[in-house]
């Protein structure tokens, strides 16, 4: 897992933000309470799915673009040829939610069957600064208790990469308006 802070510059920061505001936002639910598993809690977000398999070549992703070649200057490896999915993720404020909870953990991409993460790659970039950490899990996907590994603030301009294998989990603001990411997905 690397962890970068401040990852562009400020201006780029403010772009990026600015662009996911004007994005065209669905409306989506999930029923999750990973804090009692017998409890169901709906969950308000909204997502724009902005490629999937579609590589380097969908107009859709024209604004993440920064992004990729940044994260390709930071690591000297190559990702735009070996994107899978990208979307972006806003949810918004649940003040009812207790304190240090997190949704259903999950992986991006898994066998169904053996409920192993696919080989790859997941990088998460956040747009805004809000509480709703990012938290990852000791366990794995077909485990019936989660222990938190390491949560990750949601903070303007930091992102993080991680092996698609890694079981993580989102959470909603309880205190902010909304949170959003945008979620890249790759394949090795």
């Amino acid at each position: 897992m690397k962890l970068f802070e401040n990852f562009l510059t400020r201006q780029e920061e403010n772009d990026i933000e600015k662009a996911m505001l004007k994005l065209p936002w669905y409306f989506n639910t999930i029923e999750d309470d990973i804090n009692d598993i017998t409890k169901k809690t709906p969950t308000y977000f909204v997502n724009v799915l902005g490629c999937e398999n579609h590589g380097n070549s969908s107009e859709d992703i024209k604004p993440f673009v920064p992004l990729l070649f940044k994260l390709e200057e930071m690591t000297k490896r190559q990702y735009i040829n070996r994107i899978v999915r990208v979307k972006a993720n806003l949810y918004t404020r649940r003040p009812d939610f207790e304190e240090n909870h997190f949704h259903k953990p999950h992986l991006d991409l898994y066998n169904k069957e053996t409920m192993i993460g696919d080989d790859g790659e997941v990088f998460l970039y956040y747009a805004n600064t809000s509480d709703g950490d990012t938290v990852f899990i000791n366990e794995g996907l077909a485990s019936n208790e989660f222990t938190v590994k390491k949560r990750i603030p949601h903070i303007k301009g930091t992102a993080v990469l991680f092996d698609n294998k890694q079981v993580h989990a989102s959470s909603s603001p309880r205190l902010s308006e909304y949170r959003i990411n945008i979620n890249f997905v790759f394949r090795k």
